[in-house]
Formats: C-alpha cells, structure tokens, sequence
C-alpha cells in the first residue's frame, strides 16, 4: 500500500494593496505636526523689553543699554559719595504719555535691575531737576517731597566697551533735556535728537551723527 502523501500547509498572503488602517488619534497627531509652527526667535532688546515691561508697563522702547551701573546717593554732611546698594544692567527707556495726560507729552526713565536686591532703581527723568557728567559719574538731582528734600544720585557707568559710558551719559542727558523742554513749554519742540528718540526707535549712531554733524557746523 502507497503512504499517503502529506500536504504542505498553505502560506496566507497579505494582499499587497491593503493597508492598514490609520486610527484618528494618528491622524490628528500628523495634521498637528505638519501645521506646527515654532515662534520666531525674539532678540535681546525684546527680551529685555518683556522683563521691564513687568516692572513698568508704560516702557515702550529702549534708547541704551550698559551692563552694569553701580548707583552712589550723596551724603550733604559728610559731603561723600555712599553706595546705595543697587547694582545691574542700566537702561534708558522711553515711555508712552501718562493717561491723565491730554497733551501726550512724552516720557523717560533711567532703570537699573538691581542684581544685588529686590528693589529696583527707577528714575522718572521729569522729576529730575539738573543732569551733569561729572568724570565717571553721571550726576542727577532728583526732586522729592518738601519734607524729604532733594535727592542727588551718581550713576557710575562700567566702560565694558568703547564708548559704553559716553553713550548712555549721552542718552540720559539728552533725554532729560527732551523731557524737560516739552514739560515747560507744552509746545512739543525739539531739544535734540533724544526728543526724536522718545516715541519711537533711534539708532546710537544716529544720535552720535547728529551731534558731530552739529559740532561740525560750529
């Protein structure tokens, strides 16, 4: 008798053209990915600008920067400087119009994060009554209560860089200037090329080049 011969098991085949099925999950997760897009990358003068912003809400602009500023007050009895204890970036910042204000005069601060404590130095430069650059220090005499009396700040400026400290002494001095014009006369007039400054944005080497355009026509 003949053995039968076994038979070999059948290979199941896929159907090439079938595939498989892609749950909604999948596909929200592809449509998500493929329509993301990442934030531009913010520069530095932004970024500084959101974190005064938290502190200052009316800051719209920044004129100049230093690194680092170390701010000394002026004891009248011992006629000495002292430190106050405030020390960090510096920057001179433009501000939009008070709201009560209907004349939209415009506005400037000098700001220090001070590094070395919680409390930061905010200087409204309309308050200020008199700016002088006097060797390393920028000097300010700021106008408090009758009963406080005047306050004299000294703003030593680190010279990281070339022109570091000549620049934002510059920049102070010409954006007190500016507020102190519109403040008096309500006129709106220029006292410089801070006044263009404040309101919208002004390259240093703007300010610089108008200065020596102006000391060269003299």
């Amino acid at each position: 008798m003949s053995r039968a011969t076994p038979r070999k098991a059948r290979h199941t085949r896929n159907p090439s053209n079938l595939i498989p099925a892609v749950s909604d999950y999948e596909s929200d997760a592809a449509a998500m990915q493929a329509s993301y897009a990442p934030p531009p990358p913010r520069t530095n003068t932004e970024l500084n600008l959101s974190v005064l912003q938290r502190y200052l809400p009316s800051i719209q602009g920044i004129l100049s920067i230093a690194a680092n500023a170390v701010i000394y007050t002026f004891d009248s009895s011992s006629e000495s400087w002292d430190k106050s204890g405030i020390e960090g970036t510096l920057f001179v910042c433009a501000q939009s119009p008070a709201p009560e204000d209907a004349s939209h005069h415009p506005r400037a601060c000098v700001f220090v994060l001070n590094r070395r404590g919680l409390d930061n130095l905010v200087v409204d430069l309309a308050r200020v009554s008199h700016v002088e650059i006097a060797g390393e220090l920028v000097i300010l005499r700021v106008e408090a209560g009758w009963e406080e009396g005047d306050k004299v700040l000294g703003i030593w400026i680190h010279n990281d860089k070339d022109e570091t400290r000549e620049i934002n002494g510059a920049m102070i001095q010409e954006s007190w200037k500016a507020v102190q014009s519109v403040g008096a006369s309500g006129q709106g007039q220029e006292a410089g090329p801070a006044m263009q400054a404040i309101g919208r944005r002004l390259s240093l080497s703007d300010l610089f080049g108008k200065q020596n355009g102006a000391a060269a026509g003299h």
